[in-house]
């Protein structure tokens, strides 16, 4: 049991970082890199109009809605990104 809680401080809290920090990639930045990549491979007019009613036209045929995110997702997302910063922080060593 000893050998195990040797191997729990040396090596476990470094992986339970990575394992933290892979899930919280893959929840928050993930989908905002797919939105991204899915909204500037759709309309792509070569000026701006402000009321460009093609671009009102596409949105309404191919079913894009805007892309809004509710507060609360916002907030779990600034939650677990902080999250991980603490769960690194306390497994860098200390310099001293």
């Amino acid at each position: 049991m000893g050998r195990l809680r040797r191997y729990y401080h040396r090596r476990g809290r470094f992986h339970l970082a990575v394992l933290l920090t892979i899930v919280v990639v893959t929840y928050v930045l993930v989908p905002w890199i797919v939105n991204l990549i899915d909204a500037s491979r759709g309309y792509n007019p070569f000026y701006y109009e402000p009321k460009d009613f093609s671009r009102q036209d596409f949105l309404a045929r191919h079913g894009v809605r805007p892309s809004s995110v509710s507060p609360w997702q916002a907030a779990v997302n600034v939650v677990l990104v902080f999250a991980v910063v603490v769960v690194w922080l306390t497994v860098l060593p200390r310099r001293r």
